[in-house]
């Protein structure tokens, strides 16, 4: 009895230490610290004021001779013609415009100098490119009102930044009704030539690729004429049969379908690209990496089993871009990108996709090594994204400067250039400019977004010049080798979530081809007239009226301050938050897009950050919303006939009514959900008050916003169903509380009035004694109480909401007790299991009466703030309940010894047994139907961490969750079970002594 009186102390207590240890290690592993940050001021412009008078007409316009950029002259003088003809009064003398080619002093090849002398302008160009740069830039001002007077330059103009790509906008993705109306597709693959590439010879509908290729040279046109001169295309492994690999039919055969594909890809669809180097723009081609088809994938798997740091693998890749900068002689570089791809990438059908791969530094340096060499023999450029979501040891190069010269420091390339979003995380707003910008001593891309994807999609007014001057100026001060921007035009995000806007197609696309329009400006000019340029851009998309211009104007100067305080919780975002290894966004509220949280992890950050100024943050809500009802009125004084398009007119108008509705809607969860954390952190009356009477507001704001905005494809709804799971549980957590305390209560009495719980709790080498005589109002008590304290405990924690919690806590539990019941019964024919059922509950009880206080205190959510926000209560309750766990183990071997007369061994055997059998049950359930699934599927019915993880990359690429974890548990599982089955058959028959009752 002493003995195992003492076992049972020192198993407490090595509970406690290493429970100690381990919450300590949990407390490391969640690392949920916040820091504060410098975030660039932004300086709100409006519109400049212009009185738009009739042109006199074009009297005589000379050109140099046709030359090989013979598409470009055309079309810098069709938008000439066209922008004097909307004003032209014929009854004006003409004026003469010259173009002269000639060298001009310390110009590039894009420069140019205007000179105006009465009725006669001259441009002057120091190369062609220059020259339809300077017509360009006539053009433009001319649809923007000026009059022929004010062209003149102030001397030679010179771009500021040498490279001004940007992405290939929505050519070749057909727009989906039925997809978009869904709203539940959040792939971030643009679907862009589904329509075009067939999947069987001839490999390309003609009909769809003519008009895909009518897009695309609008698409160019468009944007070489707001001063870009460049365009990034997706696009690699299609145009590549790896024939200068071996023997040419190492990766395709001589009959496979892909080198067929692949053969007309280049020639049809390589072909409708080249139109971009026509127009004398740079063509860079992008990839992830690692890039894939199924038989490429195949032969890397044989060859080098997919190891990044293989000398052979990126030999095979160095063979392709071979191939592929020789048959594409006319491309000027390629972009890798490593840090992000997979699935959510992978295009359903399409046998091209992605994988990351490529996660540490030595992959990196030995890729970029073989593909700059393979470029340079071309006379190409690669360009580097340092773009990553955190995977791999160089998973923090993009916004960390010690990561990025640790992997770039010394590597230098005369053809590498390095690109960089332009912010210290993704094109959100409240974050810092990206360190990483500041650092290195390679030439350097600036990446902007134009269709802000965190930001309603630009699907409502958002002027982002004033965010993108700051950075272009601050940035291009701090680093010399900064000398080129890529902006967005479309691209980033989901692209079937979220409004059916589609750059130069459908939808409310204006909203931001601003961003695009005044991105060139800034290019050429980071310190251009902010305001000039918004009133430019309105006097030639929207109106020339003056008061309609100064409204537009007034509505985009206020923009910027509707979404920052109606999108963003200004008390969070102003912190730089670190959690589980990552960075979360400034956004956590919104995580990610339109997808309204409800997770216990992204709330209890928000509100920490903001406590103390819950207040604050409500009142800018508040104030966003008043805000956006201005914007709003100022637009309802404005004739719609003022104009070119009423229709657009109207767009903008409900734009704004969007915006409006949005932000009343968000408010209401906004007050929600703060005020329901702040009660959780401080229980008091007057916060109670405040969620609960905020409630039926938010559920009444969500059902008239989805009732409005569904099927809207233009604007739809928010997607609340996060905060709706979320909310669920809030809703439910008084008769959680009530049933914990019940559970609670339950498990206390179990342990005061039935002997043989007590015993098992207790005293477990004294459990035989205990139920000895027992009745059978004792055996239910024993059975009973340990099961509905169980059932109820994990009902209540789940609030009845997930299905499969219950599944695996309940049958985790189930099993337990099932296998160490089984193995007992094999080792004891006839036992009467009675003491077992004794210690495996009694035991049990102390700490699933824990559990159920702690949930009973505040419900699940105040369970998981305090875990999420409270280190010293969080590291108190998992080192106590880890203890009560050992002690159960350890209360069921010695009641197995004791009472059943089994050797140490066997009782130790026993509950390994009953540890592996739940482990590896977890692990053939997640292994039946996928990592992923499974833990998304728990976690979006108990809103633990952010849905949206999920629809992302997925939760195990975000938490470094290893693929292999079900075969893990499996393995572990099956090994314990194994391990204690043969130390339970190790000695069948008790010896004397041990069958003397204590």
């Amino acid at each position: 009895m002493r003995r195992s009186a003492l076992g049972t102390v020192v198993a407490l207590a090595v509970g406690l230490v290493v429970g100690k240890l381990i919450s300590g290690q949990l407390s490391s592993a969640l690392a949920i610290r916040f820091e504060d940050k410098v975030v660039p001021q932004e300086t709100p412009a409006s519109a400049d004021s212009r009185q738009v008078r009739p042109l006199a007409p074009i009297g005589e316009l000379r050109v140099p001779a046709a030359d090989a950029l013979q598409p470009r002259w055309d079309l810098a003088e069709r938008l000439l013609r066209d922008a004097v003809a909307a004003r032209v009064d014929d009854t004006l003398p003409g004026v003469s415009i010259t173009v002269v080619v000639e060298p001009l002093s310390g110009a590039t090849d894009e420069s140019f100098a205007v000179e105006v002398a009465e009725a006669r302008v001259t441009v002057r160009g120091a190369t062609a490119l220059g020259a339809t740069n300077g017509l360009f830039r006539i053009a433009d001002r001319l649809a923007a009102g000026h009059d022929w007077s004010q062209l003149a330059t102030d001397g030679v103009v010179t771009p500021a930044l040498a490279e001004r790509f940007v992405d290939t906008g929505a050519v070749g993705v057909q727009p989906d009704p039925d997809a978009y109306r869904a709203q539940t597709n959040y792939q971030h693959s643009s679907g862009a030539l589904e329509d075009v590439v067939l999947p069987e010879a001839p490999y390309v509908d003609h009909a769809a690729l003519e008009r895909v290729r009518q897009e695309w040279r609008d698409y160019v046109d468009h944007v070489a004429a707001y001063g870009y001169n460049g365009v990034i295309i997706n696009g690699f492994l299609e145009y590549v049969n790896f024939d200068r690999l071996g023997d040419g039919h190492q990766v395709y055969a001589a009959d496979s379908p892909y080198r067929a594909r692949h053969e007309v890809m280049k020639r049809e669809v390589g072909g409708m690209w080249r139109y971009a180097h026509d127009m004398g723009l740079k063509v860079v081609f992008k990839s992830d990496m690692l890039a894939l088809t199924g038989p490429l994938e195949a032969y890397l798997q044989r060859e080098t089993g997919m190891d990044a740091a293989h000398p052979r693998l990126w030999e095979v890749y160095r063979a392709g871009f071979d191939e592929f900068f020789a048959d594409f002689d006319w491309v000027d570089g390629f972009m890798i990108r490593i840090g992000e791809g997979g699935s959510i990438y992978n295009h359903q059908g399409w046998d091209y996709y992605s994988a990351l791969e490529v996660t540490d530094a030595e992959g990196v340096r030995r890729m970029l090594d073989v593909l700059t060499g393979v470029a340079a023999e071309h006379d190409a450029m690669i360009y580097f994204r340092t773009w990553s979501v955190g995977v791999g040891d160089v998973g923090d190069m993009h916004t960390n400067p010690e990561t990025y010269e640790r992997l770039l420091g010394d590597f230098h390339r005369d053809n590498l250039v390095v690109s960089t979003k332009f912010v210290m995380g993704d094109f959100d707003s409240y974050l810092p400019l990206n360190p990483t910008l500041k650092v290195g001593e390679q030439r350097r891309l600036v990446e902007m977004q134009g269709r802000r994807e965190f930001e309603a999609f630009s699907s409502i007014p958002n002027d982002l010049g004033p965010a993108h001057q700051t950075a272009l100026r601050k940035l291009g001060s701090a680093n010399e080798h900064l000398d080129g921007l890529w902006l967005w035009t479309q691209d980033g995000g989901p692209w079937r979530a979220g409004p059916m806007s589609l750059y130069l197609k459908t939808g409310a696309w204006r909203l931001y081809d601003l961003s695009v329009y005044a991105a060139a400006q800034l290019a050429w000019d980071p310190d251009a007239d902010l305001e000039a340029v918004n009133g430019d851009w309105i006097r030639r998309t929207w109106t020339s009226d003056p008061a309609a211009v100064a409204a537009v104007g007034s509505v985009l100067e206020s923009s910027r301050s509707a979404v920052l305080d109606g999108l963003y919780l200004r008390p969070y975002a102003e912190q730089q938050v670190f959690a589980l290894g990552l960075e979360p966004p400034p956004m956590m509220w919104i995580f990610k897009w339109d997808i309204v949280s409800g997770d216990s992890a992204a709330l209890s950050a928000v509100y920490v950050v903001s406590r103390g100024r819950v207040d604050e943050a409500i009142a800018e809500g508040e104030r966003a919303v008043a805000t956006a009802e201005r914007m709003r009125a100022a637009l309802a004084e404005v004739d719609r006939g003022a104009f070119f398009d009423p229709g657009e007119y109207d767009l903008l108008a409900q734009s704004l009514d969007y915006e409006v509705d949005v932000l009343r809607t968000l408010q209401t969860y906004r007050v929600l959900f703060l005020r329901y954390y702040e009660w959780l952190d401080t229980g008091t009356a007057e916060s109670e008050q405040a969620w609960r009477e905020a409630l039926p507001a938010y559920h009444a704001a969500v059902a008239a916003h989805e009732a409005r905005w569904t099927g809207n494809l233009d604007f739809p709804p928010f997607n609340f169903f996060a905060a709706d799971i979320g909310m669920a549980h809030v809703e439910r957590g008084d008769w959680v509380r009530w049933v914990s305390w019940g559970v609670m209560a339950l498990a206390l009495l179990g342990l005061l009035t039935v002997p043989g719980l007590r015993a098992g709790a207790f005293t477990p080498w004294r459990v035989r004694r205990a139920v000895g005589s027992a009745g059978l109002w004792h055996r239910l008590a024993v059975l009973g109480i340990p099961a509905a304290v169980a059932v109820g405990g994990q009902v209540a924690f789940s609030g009845a909401l997930s299905p499969a919690y219950l599944l695996v806590s309940l049958g985790s539990l189930g099993l337990f007790a099932a296998a160490t019941g089984g193995l007992l019964g094999v080792l004891r024919p006839g036992a009467d299991p009675l003491s077992l059922w004794s210690a495996v509950g009694g035991a049990w009880l102390p700490g699933a009466a824990l559990f159920a206080w702690a949930v009973a205190q505040r419900g699940p959510g105040g369970y998981w703030f305090r875990f999420w926000t409270d280190e010293p209560v969080r590291e108190a309750y998992f080192t106590v309940a880890f203890a009560l766990f050992v002690h159960w183990l350890g209360a069921v071997a010695t009641t197995l010894v004791s009472a059943y007369g089994l050797k140490p061994r066997q009782g130790a055997g026993a509950v390994l047994v009953g540890l592996g059998t739940p482990v590896a049950f977890v692990g053939a359930l997640l292994a039946g139907i996928g990592l992923e699934r499974g833990l998304t599927t728990i976690n979006d019915q108990m809103g633990i961490l952010p849905l949206g993880l999920s629809r992302i990359l997925g939760l195990t690429v975000h938490l470094g969750i290893p693929k292999a974890l079900p075969g893990w548990l499996l393995g572990i599982g099956g090994g314990l079970a194994v391990g204690g089955a043969l130390l339970g058959a190790l000695v069948r028959r008790p010896s004397r002594a041990s069958r003397t009752l204590d």
